[in-house]
């Protein structure tokens, strides 16, 4: 009786797999992609957000445990706070999910004219994400955008006015 629930169990598993994989990884189907790209955005979302709040605490108790004074870590976060902010929820938002949602709508045709090329370039931006993370993480002291404002250079030190 068991061994037949588990393998009915583990056949119904295995159809809901196939399902989710046809239903949106394989998708052209401009609805999908549309949807696809909210939920990409909504999970980065929150990984921005939750470095919007990595800042904050460091802005309101300086040396946190997180950043432990590494004033690099901390502006390599605000970079990757910005950075995934702007590139992987706002934009994906706008021309990814409401874009291919509301555009074949008021054109007045069925769907978007490359729906393969459509759903590559969704499935570009988890790549672009995922390297993102790998390249800010692995290598921290070459990547940030905003340098520090302080005077304590060494080659200003050995400078003579």
């Amino acid at each position: 009786y068991y061994l037949d629930r588990i393998k009915k169990l583990f056949t119904y598993l295995n159809d809901l797999r196939k399902h989710i994989l046809k239903k949106y990884v394989y998708t052209i189907n401009h609805k999908r992609i549309a949807i696809n790209y909210l939920y990409f955005s909504m999970v980065t979302g929150l990984s921005g957000a939750a470095l919007a709040t990595m800042i904050r605490l460091e802005l309101a108790h300086p040396g946190s445990p997180f950043f432990k004074g590494d004033s690099l870590r901390y502006l390599q976060v605000v970079t990757a706070h910005g950075l995934i902010m702007v590139f992987f929820v706002v934009v994906p938002i706008l021309f990814g999910g409401f874009a291919n949602f509301l555009i074949p709508y008021h054109v007045g045709s069925k769907d978007v004219a490359y729906p393969r090329l459509n759903s590559i370039g969704f499935w570009i931006q988890p790549c672009g994400y995922i390297l993102l993370a790998k390249i800010g993480f692995l290598r921290p002291q070459f990547w940030r955008y905003y340098d520090k404002t302080s005077f304590s250079f060494p080659f200003l030190e050995k400078m003579k006015y």
